[in-house]
């Protein structure tokens, strides 16, 4: 099958890292924490919203402004994927669309997109900051574990095509049921370095293709296409 559109995950597909662990550690909020935090939301101590309003206050308490944050996310502090510029171009050659489904941060992803050329893309997450450039709060769509199918839904209603109609390219557990949603989750067992990068059998097995290299995306396609045909 030729997909209509393929979706790529942000951070640890087409960036190296994660935007939100720098983010997070520059604002002194260390691994442990961060770990506790995930614990109690995953045991359901916590919700989504209370998570969000512990970082929101931790940011606050250590005084965030507009500027540090658009210092730690410039996109010169991230490596943009030479495997990812390649498939896209690949792609976009075919007549194929291109999207970027991420539960990041809309300053950021917007970046990414704009260097690869990505027209469609979504995210989850929203920074406000006062007329003194001073941090507010953070605006979330949804809780992340949702979003990402809800954006996919939204992308294929106004193209008018189904989810299994697609490729989903990710590299970690909140991949997961965009794995599922769309049928064709391919996992990227990317080299870049990412401390929350959640690797487990649960992703293995929900991916449809597994690769090592996102060049190998292209040859998966031409693939499908013979066997379409």
């Amino acid at each position: 099958m030729k997909p209509k559109i393929v979706f790529f995950d942000c951070d640890g597909v087409l960036i190296s890292g994660n935007a939100w662990y720098r983010l997070h550690r520059t604002m002194g909020i260390t691994d442990s924490l961060d770990k506790e935090w995930a614990a109690e939301y995953s045991s359901g101590k916590l919700t989504h919203a209370q998570w969000t309003q512990n970082v929101v206050n931790h940011y606050k308490n250590n005084k965030l402004t507009r500027k540090i944050f658009e210092d730690i996310l410039d996109a010169k502090n991230f490596l943009f994927n030479k495997e990812a510029g390649k498939l896209i171009d690949s792609i976009k050659a075919q007549g194929i669309d291109v999207a970027i489904i991420s539960s990041g941060i809309d300053y950021y992803v917007k970046e990414v997109a704009e260097h690869f050329g990505i027209e469609k893309w979504r995210c989850n997450a929203f920074f406000d900051f006062d007329e003194k450039g001073n941090f507010t709060n953070i605006r979330f769509i949804t809780d992340d574990h949702l979003a990402k199918n809800i954006e996919i839904k939204d992308i294929c209603k106004k193209l008018n095509i189904n989810p299994e109609e697609t490729f989903y390219i990710g590299d970690s557990a909140n991949d997961i049921r965009a794995f599922e949603f769309t049928k064709h989750g391919i996992l990227y067992l990317t080299d870049f370095e990412d401390p929350w990068r959640k690797v487990n059998s649960d992703l293995i097995k929900s991916a449809w293709k597994k690769v090592n290299n996102l060049e190998e995306v292209i040859d998966i396609i031409k693939t499908n296409k013979k066997e379409e045909n």
